[in-house]
């Protein structure tokens, strides 16, 4: 699902690769990602997806962070060293660099989810554990939220 003209992702969607490592995007994501996309790494053993613009805001909010601390270096390098600018072809299809694709895991089976203003794709494997680690600790991250109210 995306909300028209905001740009939000949510949902899951199950696609394949191809044996040249593309993925079809699902048709209500091609127009948010028409002008592009930045790929990355995840902090979860995923691949991070960003629109153009979020991509800049992202930029913006880690860039300046003070590089004596080597935890910030470290964010810098997973963030910035395997970021690839893709586009999609004709077909809505997007290569997904094989460096990320070994990162994450990811051989035939890709799951995207929607993360609100950015998309994660993981390998089905690894996202069916993700999923169910989620499902035994809904009731902490339920627990979490109503202490913030």
């Amino acid at each position: 699902m995306v909300a028209s003209g905001t740009k939000f992702f949510a949902g899951e969607h199950d696609h394949k690769v191809d044996p040249q490592g593309r993925i079809s995007m699902p048709s209500r994501l091609r127009e948010a990602f028409k002008g592009g996309m930045v790929l990355s790494r995840g902090a979860d053993r995923c691949v991070v997806g960003y629109t153009e613009g979020q991509w800049e805001e992202t930029v913006g909010q880690i860039a300046n962070l003070p590089i004596h601390l080597a935890k910030n270096r470290k964010m810098l390098r997973m963030t910035f060293g395997s970021a690839y600018q893709v586009d999609a072809d004709r077909q809505g299809r997007v290569l997904l660099p094989l460096p990320l694709r070994r990162y994450a895991q990811i051989n035939e089976d890709v799951v995207i989810v929607g993360m609100g203003n950015f998309l994660e794709l993981w390998s089905k494997e690894v996202w069916e554990k993700e999923s169910e680690s989620l499902e035994d600790e809904a009731w902490r991250i339920g627990e979490s939220w109503e202490e913030r109210s």
